[in-house]
């Protein structure tokens, strides 16, 4: 059975040397029988070796002393493990990816169903090769990223604008921790410098800068931009950090109208408050227009009690809209 098999190959191989054009159909056992040849398996580690160490002459002998379907094999296996093991291709060895994948595959496995046929290829290396490739273009997006910003030569600017805007977005908000303090500061520097009115990145790009940077001048005129989801986000993130930097951009969030009732809700959940946030507040319940919203959410935070110590302590505060609102 197995050299019938063998030998139906064999006639397969033989057919497609004496110039026969197109496709060559195998049957499921036919592919898994190959795949799964011990020989096979061997040769493809090998083949593997040679990858890793970037051997490409011996991995194009290696390629040539195989013979059909075997190097369709191969090849699939290889490319499939250069994947599973999210290997970098190096610029030669992507080259030769690309010219191992440009070969049109030979063999193809059809499958019938009711109404309707299926072929595709029996080693589908193409598929595979195609990804292998695509990971390596963006391996050499980030690569050109890190360069450009580590030697300050990455115009923020005009690197964010044109027909790879929404990639090179995605690319920096992953990226930007790897970089360098230097480097990061070097875009900062493009952010601060100019005219708020002139230009500035989307709101998503601004909040990954700011946060990565720790940069208050930053936060200034993220809390100037049009608030958006993202925004509202990174209000959200540093309501549940208790430091002093936290605090203070929650503050100045409060300036921003559409992140306003937020950003004090998330004060008032602090409990205790510390001085600072008690002297924000302090302000804000001296202010006509915004003191019965403000002394309301202290009251559904749990701070009634802190307010009507203010009522006796403090004359600033609008003393009979708070009680008003202490005595709903």
């Amino acid at each position: 059975m197995q050299q019938g098999l063998l030998c139906s190959l064999l006639l397969l191989s033989l057919a497609l040397y004496s110039g026969i054009a197109g496709a060559v159909e195998m049957s499921v056992a036919e592919q898994q029988e190959v795949l799964h040849d011990k020989t096979l398996e061997h040769k493809v580690d090998q083949l593997y070796d040679y990858a890793i160490k970037d051997d490409i002459d011996a991995l194009k002998f290696a390629f040539q002393r195989l013979a059909l379907p075997q190097q369709e094999a191969a090849r699939y296996l290889l490319f499939k493990r250069l994947d599973k093991n999210n290997i970098s291709l190096s610029a030669p060895l992507y080259g030769f990816v690309q010219r191992q994948n440009g070969l049109l595959p030979v063999y193809q496995i059809t499958v019938k169903g009711d109404g309707y046929e299926f072929s595709s290829p029996a080693f589908n290396y193409t598929a595979v090769g195609s990804r292998l490739m695509k990971r390596w273009k963006q391996d050499q997006k980030v690569v050109d990223f890190v360069l450009k910003a580590e030697l300050h030569e990455l115009k923020l600017k005009a690197w964010l604008s044109g027909p790879d805007k929404l990639t090179h977005e995605k690319l920096l908000i992953k990226e930007l921790d790897h970089l360098s303090i230097p480097a990061i500061q070097s875009l900062v520097d493009q952010l601060i410098t100019v005219k708020v009115t002139s230009w500035l990145p989307s709101s998503a790009v601004m909040v990954r800068i700011a946060q990565v940077s720790h940069s208050p001048e930053v936060y200034k005129l993220l809390w100037l931009m049009r608030a958006d989801g993202d925004i509202e986000g990174e209000l959200d993130r540093l309501s549940k950090r208790n430091d002093h930097f936290a605090i203070k951009q929650m503050m100045l969030a409060a300036q921003n109208p559409r992140l306003k009732d937020e950003a004090i809700k998330d004060l008032a959940r602090f409990n205790p408050m510390n001085d600072d946030v008690k002297a924000f507040l302090v302000n804000r319940l001296s202010d006509d227009d915004e003191v019965f919203k403000v002394a309301k959410t202290l009251v559904e935070q749990g701070h009634r009690s802190w307010l009507q110590e203010l009522l006796s302590s403090n004359r600033q505060v609008k003393a009979s809209v708070i009680s008003q609102v202490l005595e709903q």
